[in-house]
């Protein structure tokens, strides 16, 4: 199929600097810095402008078309709002992520979103952020835990039913036999759950995952480990990836190697990945909106801020899509919000 009418999609080494929703400027950070000026504010605002005077920031756990998709809808959130905006990306380094949350906190802030690289270290952060009164929403949520106390609220995406759901969808469109899965970065509890659903989708039946490795959400390191699986397993007949930012690499790959009979299976969606569902190459897709979330996660900082607290699990839609039913899905809840992506990159 078409990919939907947007702008091209973020390149995946591009940094993710995010200019103000309205005069509001990102403050500079880089791979292995926090951001080190403090936030601009918003412009002369309205009176009653809810958001006057205040700045809303977001930690990305990395930088590539999802992160920036995110950032998106918390900037759909925002707008109007006269919150000043500031923003990081991590590299998908947790090491470098609580040094990043620190600096934020440190300028003064009044709510955070994070897309985390790493579940503990975001409880980390965000218990720091609650002893500073500091409202955290979390738009990459593993389930309960703990931490929860400590956020304001999250965008719960239930990554083990689309676990099932990708391994139901296999059992049902494709034929038994090995399949290949990879997992994005352990330790956020994202890949875990999907693995948790996917397997007990599959257990008892003639399927069998031969190859489960971390890709890392990049699209070279999936590459390689789907090459190498191939020659271990060439009578594999699925690949499963958890992200659409592997997939296109994937998708690629059995198109060089005219592979058009292996059921290749992705997550989430981003604009390249469009081009490819429908092809020999991209079967079907666990489709999710990356905006969404963002806006879910911002909306809970909003609420705190506001007086008006959202439910602490803002639901995040889901469904396995293909060629033929992407089109009303990203209509029904739109996967990014192009129109602000100017405003999410330099």
């Amino acid at each position: 199929m078409s990919p939907p009418s947007a702008p091209s999609a973020l390149g995946r080494r591009d940094f993710l600097r995010l200019a103000g929703l309205v005069g509001g400027g990102l403050a500079g950070a880089g791979a292995l810095a926090a951001c080190s000026s403090a936030p601009s504010q918003p412009p002369p605002t309205s009176v009653g402008a809810v958001g006057a005077g205040k700045t809303i920031a977001v930690s990305l756990n990395g930088n590539n078309a999802y992160s920036g998709y995110v950032a998106e809808g918390v900037l759909k959130e925002l707008d109007g709002t006269g919150y000043g905006f500031a923003g990081v990306q991590n590299n998908f380094d947790s090491s470098v992520e609580l040094g990043n949350v620190q600096n934020l906190l440190s300028q003064g802030i009044a709510g955070l979103v994070v897309l985390p690289a790493d579940a503990g270290t975001i409880a980390k952060a965000a218990q720091l952020a609650k002893q500073q009164n500091i409202a955290v929403g979390n738009a990459l949520w593993p389930g309960p835990s703990a931490a929860d106390q400590d956020f304001a609220g999250v965008a719960a995406l239930d990554s083990v039913a689309g676990g099932r759901m990708i391994g139901d969808w296999l059992k049902t469109n494709t034929t038994p036999g090995p399949v290949i899965v990879v997992q994005g970065i352990l330790g956020q509890g994202f890949s875990e759950r999907i693995d948790q659903g996917l397997d007990a989708s599959l257990a008892g039946s003639a399927f069998q995952v031969v190859v489960r490795e971390q890709g890392f959400f990049e699209r070279e390191k999936a590459t390689t480990i789907v090459e190498s699986a191939l020659q271990a397993h060439p009578d594999a007949r699925a690949i499963v990836s958890y992200s659409a930012s592997m997939s296109n690499g994937i998708a690629a790959l059995l198109k060089a190697k005219n592979l058009p009979n292996i059921a290749h299976v992705s997550s989430d969606g981003d604009d390249e990945m469009f081009t490819w569902l429908g092809t020999p190459y991209l079967r079907a897709c666990r489709y999710y909106s990356a905006a969404q979330t963002g806006v879910l996660a911002a909306k809970a900082v909003r609420g705190v801020l506001e007086g008006h607290p959202e439910p602490f699990q803002g639901g995040v839609a889901q469904q396995i899509i293909t060629g033929d039913t992407a089109k009303a899905a990203i209509a029904a809840n739109p996967y990014r919000y192009a129109q602000y992506a100017t405003k999410a990159r330099i």
